[in-house]
């Protein structure tokens, strides 16, 4: 037991120091109350408001992520037929020191719009500030939707370890039904067309290895990118043929999905959607958690990585093919991310950091070799 604590709090450590740490960056040297006034300011413009008051900005809690930009925040504001409104609402903006060689504010509002009324639920899209003209930086302006959201580190600590074995069991149960919603939605038909040009290539997977190889020659990392290279090539040769493409979250953390009990209220953090095979996601959520929590007990109710996969097969209808080849992709993109992180770390944690991205980096390329990769 005491051993078992012991690692669990050493991955609850080192993954709420990557959170803190990512979080630190998104920030310029402005003080958080600096944004008032410039949210006051697009409220007015955007709603024709007389008056608008930004009230209680604060950072997402701990058990959010910290991939980007984000704040809390109530607002008062008077609409132009002179009736008081108020909301509570959160901030997304384009960070001060990003992960990704792009960050399309736009896309992510476009995105979750075109989601509203679909059975995926997102927050409502209020204030689009595409160019900065308000806000300083793009950004943009969401309902807070009640619920809380597991850690990065869902299987350690928080709202899932908090649970009972059954509810445990019944909220991953929703998540892969929420998962087999979001790839059933008529991407076309919603007007997402334009997320096929986040990348050169001429098919789904093509593009999305080549999106991520672009952030990691944007980063400079010239070691790891002759080592990848193989990996990313092959992908790009090796892309399984399918009839329909659907539209993948991208970032499938259990982090990302609000709770209320057992029942989801809200799917967040749409940066790294893109359009894929529905194997993408689900590989990532195996990989994702193989990276971040390998040596963690898994609590009573946790499903095995095979119960899962059959689970999502069951409420979407749809086999898992060709797995090692999403393995591989999943692997790919995940350590892609890591190695973009550690721009920001330094000091002593940069070398604990260093050593999870080696160990991520030999995995990746174990999976290579085992498919002739490299």
């Amino acid at each position: 037991m005491s051993d078992t604590k012991g690692v669990n709090d050493e991955v609850g450590r080192i993954n709420s120091e990557i959170v803190q740490r990512s979080r630190d960056a998104r920030f310029t040297a402005d003080s958080i109350a600096a944004w008032a006034p410039r949210i006051e300011a697009l409220i007015i413009a955007r709603e024709g408001a007389s008056n608008a008051t930004v009230t209680g900005l604060r950072p997402v809690d701990e058990a959010a992520g910290g991939s980007n930009g984000t704040l809390l925040l109530n607002a008062r504001w008077v609409s132009q037929d002179g009736r008081a409104e108020e909301a509570e609402l959160v901030l997304r903006f384009l960070p001060a020191r990003g992960l990704f060689h792009q960050y399309d504010v736009k896309g992510q509002f476009d995105i979750q719009r075109a989601l509203a009324g679909t059975p995926v639920p997102v927050p409502r899209q209020r204030w689009l500030d595409e160019r900065g003209e308000f806000l300083g930086v793009p950004g943009y302006v969401m309902d807070r939707v009640a619920g809380r959201s597991p850690p990065m580190n869902w299987m350690v600590s928080g709202l899932f370890v908090e649970a009972s074995p059954a509810d445990r069991r019944t909220m991953q149960l929703a998540y892969i039904d929420m998962l087999a919603q979001i790839h059933r939605v008529d991407w076309h038909a919603l007007g997402l067309d334009f997320m096929n040009s986040r990348a050169l290539g001429t098919r789904p997977i093509e593009r999305e290895t080549q999106w991520y190889w672009d952030s990691l020659v944007w980063c400079g990392d010239t070691e790891y990118l002759e080592q990848l290279q193989p990996i990313r090539d092959w992908l790009v040769r090796n892309e399984p043929v399918r009839a329909r493409s659907v539209l993948c979250h991208g970032d499938t953390n259990f982090g990302n999905y609000l709770f209320e009990g057992t029942r989801i209220t809200a799917v967040v953090d749409w940066e790294m959607a893109f359009i894929g095979h529905p194997e993408c996601d689900i590989a990532m959520f195996i990989v994702g958690n193989e990276s971040l929590q390998s040596h963690v007990a898994r609590p009573s109710g946790t499903l095995t990585d095979a119960e899962f996969i059959s689970a999502y097969e069951h409420a979407s209808g749809t086999r898992m093919n060709d797995w090692p080849y999403y393995e591989l992709f999943a692997s790919y993109r995940s350590i892609v991310i890591t190695l973009l992180a550690r721009q920001h770390f330094d000091g002593p944690f940069l070398q604990t950091f260093n050593g999870i991205a080696r160990n991520s980096v030999m995995r990746t390329l174990e999976r290579g070799a085992a498919l002739g990769a490299c």
